[in-house]
């Protein structure tokens, strides 16, 4: 029996099939901005007063930008020290075909509370995506089939196969160590050892891939407990994991940021890549853009696939180094905006495992010389940015469809990213989470990367900047008391 239409967001929809948009990868992207704070200033030139602060945040993402608001509430000065000409991190808004477009996160949900709540106290309107007309799935011939909503339903239930348990081995979503007895064994699985545990055939491993294998960078990538842990956090229901990519702020992420920018008032240094970070003991000495900054603390606000490339020159403990070579942003991501012409409706296809795409939506607004599609790779032969590739791509999933323009990120090969969204590799729960998030010396790392809630997401990243806040904050009290 079919369940009963219900209302979701103020919206009259048909349970989970109606509500299902993009996946956990186009959510997990961090969102963009081309915001600035009062006082911004580009690398080589000399910020007003001197260069010495309280505090200095290393990135100008969700969680760095988190963090510098949370240290001015605690009365500290602090400079953020971003490495391009923008903040947002791992993402940045654009446009394509004279549409609005995002090449990180576009969605937020209640249940993200951080950022729903964020933008509710900052009187950002917010706005549904409308729903997909068809889906695509592929075949057991090895080609792919054009089906009603209604074929999810397959998807779902292979879906609730691979975190069942999930329940009993991680009750509590924010306190994913909790039952680490149940995850000792767990932990060790990629989400390829999970589909053979269950006998998957290679068409249900196809049928499921876009919501396992593409997230996690491939079945041999992703670890299984980063699955359920996103499992975990919806609540261990279906419609909700899904859900969570329907909302979007009026504006796009890029206003959210850019308020919380403002709200921060600390001083901004753009296109200042952070080349060496050296704990005396006392302060720490920050060289970025040739220039040396100096402060009692600083939070590492970078993705993790980066950290390898800084000269922490008093060292880091094994768990960092080991966690940045491991990568726990996927290194192959891609998101690529795809005009094609006529209206082809609202597809939402279902790459199949190693596909040139793992997932095409369309874009919820429609440009005046066609569609426009959204599509999610982790294929890394993929250029994202070659007509030619992408219209071989499409022609496959897409029967008919004639590719007019692309416009792609690839995060692997951005060098301040070196990966897209957060998902992590077997045994890094465990084995190195909890190391790196404790302080190091003055030094304290924030970002989604490391986050025990919503990894991968703006909440998650909101949620760590803020603690590594105020475990920085501490830092310079400590300071202070110990020199006065």
């Amino acid at each position: 029996m079919k369940p009963k239409n219900k209302t979701f967001f103020g919206r009259a929809l048909t349970s989970r099939r109606a509500i299902l948009k993009a996946g956990a990868a186009a959510g997990a992207l961090g969102a963009a901005g081309l915001a600035s704070s009062g006082t911004a200033v580009a690398a080589g030139e000399t910020e007003a007063g001197p260069r010495s602060y309280d505090a200095i945040v290393i990135g100008g993402g969700f969680a760095g930008v988190a963090a510098a608001r949370e240290l001015k509430a605690r009365g500290k000065r602090t400079l953020i020290l971003e490495a391009r000409d923008r903040v947002g991190g791992r993402a940045w808004s654009s446009t394509f075909s004279g549409l609005p477009i995002e090449f990180g996160a576009t969605w937020i949900h209640p249940s993200q509370t951080l950022i729903w709540n964020e933008v509710q106290r900052l009187g950002i309107a917010t706005v549904d995506d409308p729903n997909p007309d068809f889906t695509v799935f592929a075949t057991e011939s090895g080609g792919y089939a054009r089906h009603d909503l209604t074929f999810l339903d397959n998807q779902d239930a292979l879906l609730r196969k691979f975190v069942e348990g999930a329940q009993e081995y991680l009750p509590r979503a924010y306190d994913p160590f909790y039952r680490e007895d149940l995850l000792v064994d767990l932990d060790k699985l990629t989400l390829g050892d999970r589909a053979r545990q269950l006998r998957l055939s290679t068409l249900e491993q196809n049928w499921v891939s876009a919501t396992t294998g593409a997230y996690g960078g491939g079945f041999e990538r992703g670890s299984l407990t980063q699955l359920a842990h996103w499992w975990a956090l919806c609540g261990y229901n279906t419609e909700t994991f899904h859900g969570i990519n329907v909302t979007r702020p009026v504006g796009g992420m890029s206003g959210v940021i850019r308020k919380m920018l403002a709200e921060s008032g600390a001083t901004v240094v753009y296109k200042a890549p952070v080349t060496k970070v050296a704990d005396t003991g006392s302060r720490v000495q920050v060289t970025a853009g040739g220039v040396v900054y100096d402060a009692a603390a600083v939070v590492v606000a970078v993705p993790a696939n980066v950290w390898n490339t800084i000269n922490f020159s008093s060292g880091l403990p094994a768990e960092f180094s080991r966690m940045s070579s491991q990568t726990v942003g996927v290194p192959t991501a891609k998101k690529v905006f795809i005009q094609v012409q006529g209206d082809i409706g609202r597809p939402l296809v279902n790459g199949k495992s190693g596909a040139p795409l793992d997932l095409v939506l369309a874009h919820a607004d429609t440009s005046s010389q066609g569609s426009v599609l959204i599509g999610f790779s982790v294929n890394p032969n993929l250029d994202a940015n070659s007509v030619s590739q992408v219209q071989s791509a499409i022609s496959e999933v897409l029967p008919g469809t004639k590719v007019l323009s692309v416009k792609g990120h690839d995060w692997g090969k951005d060098a301040y990213a070196k990966g897209g969204w957060t998902f992590r590799r077997p045994g890094q729960l465990l084995g190195l989470l909890r190391a790196v998030r404790q302080p190091h010396g003055r030094l304290v790392f924030a970002g989604s990367d490391i986050a025990t809630g919503w990894g991968g997401y703006v909440d998650g990243a909101i949620e760590t900047g803020i603690r590594a806040a105020g475990l920085a904050a501490d830092l310079t009290v400590r300071y202070a008391s110990a020199t006065s």
